[in-house]
């Protein structure tokens, strides 16, 4: 009688525990999901000297979700060529750790307009939540829309992005061919796989049992479908010519990915490997070459 009555208890007790730890694991995945999704904000911060550029403020809406966007765009006169920056994951419009402005003071004395803007949910533009291309890809297609309103200045536009704003760059010249060219910096294949061999580098957890969890209960969370950022998918749509580069050292986002997209790529398509460099590092590592092959590519926007 009291061996049955403690194998019960031991049962419950045993229950309780388990259904304990897949609530403590539950809850860490959708903790960590959450705020995967909702980086901190870097606000943007001119640095010293940038008055000179006189950026002026714009704001346009994106192409989804009601979400306005904030940017600054650089003027080079009566120049009717206009190159969008697209930044990365956490970043914002300066993309610092390339950095962005270095490259757009370059192209805007080269005679190309430049428009830096923020994707939803960082720096100065509304929105809470980043969705990694998903939603971005349609931010980015609404500043080739803000530039093709302004007459003259966006007849002709083409795009280079960073890391996620790589990503974005090729979802977005997939479906819109008013993109004439793109230079893709670092950019994943496939959300899904990246994710599933690189999220405990993100997370800080271990891969089993919180990856396939997360992959698993955010989505439906967060109405979203990581399954549509799937840059290798699209790219043979591309027309325009792409320009991939990526950073041979890179670890955050291994270099096979570029190649991938690369050997999946139709029509004008060009891939750098800048040995050394780690992610989006490759201005940094060959400031000179990076200039220049950009400005070979972006002569087709014409």
């Amino acid at each position: 009688m009291r061996e049955n009555r403690f194998k019960k208890i031991l049962v419950y007790v045993l229950a309780a525990v388990v259904g304990l730890g897949l609530a403590v694991v539950l809850g860490i995945s959708l903790k960590v999901g959450w705020s995967l999704t909702h980086p901190q904000r870097e606000h943007v911060v001119l640095p010293t000297g940038a008055g000179k550029l006189n950026p002026k403020q714009v704001s346009f809406p994106s192409r989804q979700g009601g979400v306005t966007l904030q940017g600054s765009f650089l003027s080079a006169g009566n120049s009717n060529r206009t190159i969008i920056f697209a930044h990365g994951y956490g970043k914002n419009r300066l993309q610092d750790d390339v950095p962005a402005l270095d490259i757009a003071q370059v192209l805007r004395s080269n005679g190309y307009n430049v428009l830096l803007f923020d994707f939803r949910g960082s720096g100065e533009s509304g929105g809470d939540m980043s969705t990694v291309g998903q939603n971005e890809k349609d931010d980015l297609i609404g500043a080739v829309d803000f530039m093709k309103k302004m007459g003259r200045q966006g007849e002709h536009i083409g795009v280079i992005g960073f890391s996620m704003g790589a990503v974005a760059g090729i979802l977005a010249a997939a479906e819109d061919t008013r993109i004439e060219a793109l230079a893709a910096d670092a950019p994943f294949a496939d959300l899904v796989k990246y994710l599933r061999v690189n999220l405990p580098v993100w997370s800080d957890l271990p891969s089993f049992p919180f990856t396939p969890l997360i992959l698993t209960i955010m989505p439906p969370v967060l109405d979203l479908d990581p399954h549509k950022v799937s840059p290798v998918s699209v790219v043979r749509k591309i027309r325009a010519p792409v320009l991939f580069i990526h950073g041979g050292s890179d670890t955050a986002v291994p270099v096979s990915n570029s190649e991938e997209l690369y050997r999946t790529a139709l029509g004008g398509k060009k891939l750098w490997v800048v040995p050394g460099a780690e992610h989006v590092g490759s201005y940094k590592k060959r400031p000179q070459e990076y200039i220049s092959r950009i400005l070979e590519l972006f002569k087709q926007v014409k």
